[in-house]
């Protein structure tokens, strides 16, 4: 599930992603006031089974009931993993589209939650899954050659957010006035395997700090320049990095 909130006096408005329509966005009537249809599975972070009805030409969905099938409390731990969780979900309910590979989004998704809430290393769970996100959704940068000349061996690259994807170190010297930042060799092959490893070798990826730094430092700004406004959840990420 991606996000619950209050709607009108009693009912609750529940957007929840699943493996064939998509993000779903409905109404759950009178959940504030009668918690049987849907006890304990309206927390955000939860993979639960819920029965909706969709009527043409009407933007919310009606949810009938709610089944709980994990809730994924190790996310609540502690405050890191689960402010990566929750940029994980808000960020993916702003991507997710009608024809992007939904099947696969899903199971990224449910994927990395499941492991951020087993108390793996968070970091590198959450860079690696989020780089898988945001290339099934189809916004993938361009990471592996350069934008104006196609090449990139160097072991240093400059990333654009505007120009979704990499400068050579030649090619940096001949621009002006755009956003780069700094991509080391090791930082980018790490992004590369993100992409392309099978889900279930995800996990294994392990950012060091400077690539943890770099990869961060890339996406944020890269995302913001998509989704054209900034998330809560990134707010609530930062403010957690500043007090550590």
């Amino acid at each position: 599930m991606l996000a619950v909130r209050d709607f009108g006096e009693a009912d609750c408005l529940v957007t929840f992603l699943t493996p064939a329509a998509g993000r779903v966005t409905a109404v759950a009537k009178h959940a504030r006031k009668s918690k049987r249809r849907f006890m304990n599975c309206l927390e955000p972070f939860s993979l639960v089974e819920f029965m909706y009805t969709e009527k043409p030409q009407q933007d919310l969905a009606r949810l009938e009931s709610g089944e709980l099938v994990a809730a994924f409390r190790g996310l609540r731990r502690s405050l890191l993993p689960l402010a990566l969780a929750a940029v994980l979900t808000e960020t993916t309910g702003e991507l997710v589209g009608a024809k992007d590979r939904l099947p696969d989004i899903y199971e990224t998704l449910k994927n990395s939650l499941g492991h951020l809430a087993a108390g793996q290393p968070p970091w590198s769970l959450f860079l690696s899954h989020l780089l898988r996100l945001v290339a099934q959704t189809g916004f993938g940068p361009q990471w592996q050659s350069c934008r104006l000349c196609g090449q990139a061996d160097g072991s240093l690259v400059w990333f654009n957010p505007e120009q979704g994807g990499i400068l050579c170190q030649s090619c940096m010297s001949r621009v002006a006035g755009l956003r780069l930042y700094p991509l080391h060799l090791g930082s980018r092959k790490l992004i590369l395997a993100a992409q392309h490893l099978p889900l279930e070798h995800l996990a294994r990826l392990r950012f060091p700090e400077l690539a943890r730094q770099e990869t961060w430092a890339v996406l944020l700004p890269f995302l913001r320049q998509v989704i054209g406004r900034e998330l809560r959840s990134w707010g609530f990420l930062e403010k957690i990095l500043l007090s550590a």
